[in-house]
């Protein structure tokens, strides 16, 4: 993991420190003869929260939902997530998306591809059009000034991780070739269930080691990890995989996570969304999630069936702000 001096690094007082750096390495010290502030100490410790929300009426309009909220981050669907037609955002909402965005101070949203997505398919048709999605969708997410695009990557349907990997590794590489741009594509954790490949982090620090793009991270999914096995809603747990993410992935790549409860569980590997609190991993293991020092400075945003509802979100939101620690 490399150090990330891409924010300045302010003193308690507020004040600028000249010349220093953020280090954010787990393995390693901080190089002697340079000043070095521990990355957790954010000079903007306001929490990053928020919903999926919906661009209805224009994409402008999700500002105007996530505001309402209390968000100061969100995600979006760019186009019809149950269709592969390829969604063109005219300029002039691009341009009233951003100023809402600006005026509000919103942190480091994403958007989220759309579900028929499968880089690992053997159906070559089927991986062009997700290939011809997917450099859609990050080249609107540049254009909305977006950190990055949340993707699924799909199964390989009985081939084997190793063949599924290698299709997934080459269809990437196709896709940050005709969109040469600096937005983010973020490869979401899946529950495991069946052949989808992107169950565990080493799968996917793999399929990142061989694409050896600086373009690439991940987007956790707090619900996904528990459906795969990953306890943690226990300290230990947590622990434990946040180790497995750095080690195997870099915790610097880790850009967005789903803050989202389990209606499944342990180990179940059925991908079911639970209200915060309300699942198996329970109000006080997401709390240890978002108080952790190692997560705490990440986006945080949540898919659970209240905000699909739209009952209570607000009040949701508050709450859980609550629970953040200084």
């Amino acid at each position: 993991m490399e150090n990330t001096p891409n924010r300045p690094v302010l003193d308690q007082g507020g004040k600028v420190v000249a010349g220093a750096t953020r280090w954010k390495s787990s393995k390693s010290s901080p190089p002697s003869g340079e000043l070095f502030v521990i990355a957790n100490l954010d000079y903007n410790d306001v929490m990053k929260l928020g919903v999926h929300v919906s661009t209805a009426g224009g994409v402008d309009q999700a500002v105007d939902r996530a505001v309402a909220l209390g968000c100061n981050t969100f995600q979006i669907f760019i186009s019809n997530p149950r269709g592969w037609k390829i969604t063109e955002i005219p300029d002039e909402s691009v341009a009233a998306f951003r100023q809402k965005y600006d005026e509000n101070k919103m942190q480091d949203a994403f958007a989220h591809s759309i579900y028929l997505i499968n880089l690992a398919s053997p159906n070559e048709t089927l991986r062009e059009q997700g290939i011809d999605s997917l450099v859609s969708g990050l080249r609107n997410v540049e254009r909305l000034g977006l950190v990055g695009l949340v993707t699924h990557i799909g199964s390989h349907q009985g081939n084997g991780i190793e063949i599924g990997t290698e299709r997934v590794v080459e269809a990437l590489g196709q896709i940050l070739t005709e969109n040469s741009g600096k937005s983010l594509l973020l490869l979401e954790n899946t529950a495991g269930a069946g052949n989808l490949v992107g169950k565990n982090f080493k799968e996917l620090g793999n399929i990142i080691k061989q694409s050896g793009s600086d373009r690439l991270g991940i987007c956790l999914d707090t619900a996904h990890a528990f459906e795969q096995g990953y306890e943690l809603h226990t300290a230990a747990g947590l622990d434990k995989m946040i180790a497995e993410i750095d080690e195997n992935v870099g915790l610097d790549r880790l850009r967005a996570i789903h803050l989202n409860d389990s209606m499944t569980e342990l180990g179940s590997c059925r991908d079911r969304h639970e209200n915060y609190g309300q699942g198996f991993i329970g109000e006080e293991g997401l709390t240890r999630i978002i108080n952790h020092p190692a997560l705490r400075d990440i986006p945080f945003v949540m898919e659970t069936p209240e905000i699909k509802d739209g009952t209570g979100t607000k009040g949701m939101i508050d709450h859980i702000r609550s629970l953040r620690k200084d």
